[in-house]
């Protein structure tokens, strides 16, 4: 009997698009006071910028409402001016962990600049890597090709960091193949989760990952720590 297809947690999803009335609906029941000027206004601020159709109609992307509910939230919970929240987000965009009043990190909020797409430009002016360091990280599959994302501007520091040791990113192919094996066991743990195919199941996929993924950067972690403390012995 053929086995039933299964979504794949860490693939490429289309990009889906909403118009405001779309945004408002999503966002409304939350965020009852929200209008279509008050989006049009966050546009204005360039706290957000959706994508406009030919005919100049606005699209939203899933990041784009994502965004505009971190905002919406910052100004109810945190009563932040937009002036904060502007740089707030700017440090998200940037790759950062900013933190909020209180002095927590927002970890759902760091997804925002985890997929912000960058350019080449944009990932040396970021990281001081250079363009052969940037085909040798390609060369093992470390940095995928341009746009790259939030993750790879944190790959391509590491590469520089490793780069006052001596340590190239052809040192990094075991690296990056534990990593894909570490993702396959993941893969197939939450395959029977994902086959459902609904937004609850795609949530709890991601928590599962979450937390073996956790597991596993602990015994890393562990293991590796344990052999460093010798050298002091």
């Amino acid at each position: 009997m053929a086995q039933p297809a299964t979504t794949n947690l860490f693939a490429a999803r289309p990009v889906k698009l909403y118009n405001i009335g779309h945004v408002l609906s999503v966002l409304s029941p939350n965020f009852p006071d929200l209008t279509p000027s008050k989006l049009r206004f966050l546009e204005e601020q360039g706290l957000v910028s959706p994508q406009r159709t030919a005919s100049g109609y606005r699209k939203f992307t899933d990041l784009d409402v994502e965004r505009i509910q971190i905002i919406l939230e910052l100004q109810r919970d945190q009563y932040l001016p937009l002036k904060v929240i502007r740089t707030y987000l700017a440090d998200l965009d940037a790759g950062k962990q900013p933190s909020l009043p209180s002095g927590q990190v927002n970890s759902q909020h760091l997804r925002q600049g985890r997929l912000k797409k960058f350019s080449r430009i944009e990932l040396i002016a970021e990281t001081a890597i250079t363009d052969a360091l940037i085909a040798e990280a390609q060369d093992v599959s470390l940095l995928g090709q341009e746009p790259f994302d939030g993750s790879e501007v944190e790959i391509a520091k590491a590469i520089m960091h490793l780069q006052r040791f001596g340590i190239a990113p052809r040192h990094l192919r075991g690296l990056k193949a534990s990593a894909d094996r570490e993702i396959g066991i993941i893969e197939g743990v939450v395959a029977p989760v994902l086959s459902k195919n609904d937004t609850a199941s795609r949530s709890r996929a991601a928590h599962y990952a979450a937390e073996i993924e956790n597991q596993f950067a602990s015994i890393r972690s562990e293991i590796i720590r344990s052999v460093i403390g010798k050298f002091d012995a």
